[in-house]
């Protein structure tokens, strides 16, 4: 995968797969393939947490693979993202309850995610 490029639908199914075997042991819904684009790391990376939350399947592991597949979305575009896991776990949560919009997640991961290819310090 190219840094830039958007999860495609084959690695999304992989993610919901991996997430569905080890946290509901239940076989994951097919995934939809029109994840949005955007022209930030941190628009793809919550385009895709959303698009996952909105597919019908399994309640149990739907959060769980919006989290992991827009990590996996953030390593490809070069970031880290650095939250502690219960705010992570509030945001995935707020974004699926309708309390957080996706604009708000974008901006979340902007103030939360570190570029590997910036010097320290």
């Amino acid at each position: 995968m190219t840094a830039g490029a958007v999860l495609n639908a084959d690695q999304l199914r992989f993610i919901r797969l991996v997430v569905s075997r080890r946290f509901g042991g239940e076989r994951p819904a097919d995934v939809d393939a029109s994840a949005p684009a955007g022209d930030t790391a941190f628009q793809r990376a919550a385009g895709i947490a959303a698009s996952l939350l909105r597919d019908p399947g399994p309640g149990r592991v739907k959060r769980p693979a919006a989290f992991v597949a827009m990590c996996c979305q953030l390593d490809s575009d070069g970031y880290d993202l650095l939250a502690p896991q219960g705010a992570a776990a509030g945001m995935i949560g707020g974004l699926d309850a309708g309390r957080v919009d996706q604009g708000a997640l974008v901006r979340w991961l902007e103030d939360r995610a570190v570029s590997r290819n910036d010097p320290p310090g």
